[in-house]
């Protein structure tokens, strides 16, 4: 299931596996891929619910897309597959979470949503080349400061999430959508090649 060691959770009585058999069915493997650390688990269940799960200056809808479009970037096929599931089970079909994933500015999304994806996504590439004036731009549609940070809060999670699934090596609990094509790392495209 993933590179580390895997320790049993009793999925009844430990609250957070509790709750996503509950979700979904389920545990997903990048939970039961950090099984070692039970606390560090807890603390992630508690963090995802708050800035993901709870709507607050920014939907639930808009923090997905984000999510997806991050992980898109990122090439992360654990997050993005979890995530366009989730977006599925929550009933959020239009636009397809697979045209938001390959390029958002292509979508039927508001000028706004798209505005607040692009600044996602340049925060997730470039952020060093993040600013002042990125955020300034978000402001004459809308985004205050509590849906900016909610962004910044989102983009990093998101980050965060693609990266640790990729190096645990948990495996995807769903399969990609087949009309969603990514880019080939560099390590596949070498494969590719010879």
């Amino acid at each position: 299931m993933s590179h580390l060691k895997e320790v049993s959770l009793n999925e009844k009585t430990f609250t957070p596996f509790a709750d996503a058999r509950r979700m979904f069915g389920f545990v997903p493997n990048f939970y039961k891929a950090q099984s070692l650390r039970p606390d560090v688990i807890e603390t992630e269940c508690a963090f995802v619910g708050s800035v993901l799960e709870k709507e607050g200056a920014l939907t639930r809808r808009q923090k997905e897309y984000i999510f997806i479009v991050c992980s898109a970037a990122n090439l992360s096929t654990y997050c993005l597959a979890a995530h366009c599931e989730i977006v599925r089970g929550l009933g959020m079909t239009d636009p397809k979470v697979e045209q938001i994933a390959m390029d958002h500015m292509k979508t039927d999304l508001s000028i706004p949503d798209k505005v607040l994806l692009t600044f996602a996504r340049k925060m997730n590439d470039d952020t060093f080349k993040f600013g002042r004036d990125d955020i300034e731009r978000l402001r004459p549609y809308g985004f205050g400061d509590e849906a900016i940070l909610e962004t910044m809060l989102v983009v990093s999670l998101a980050k965060w999430a693609n990266f640790l699934s990729h190096a645990l090596g948990a495996e995807p609990d769903f399969d990609l959508p087949k009309t969603l094509v990514l880019p080939q790392t560099p390590a596949e495209s070498t494969k590719t090649a010879t």
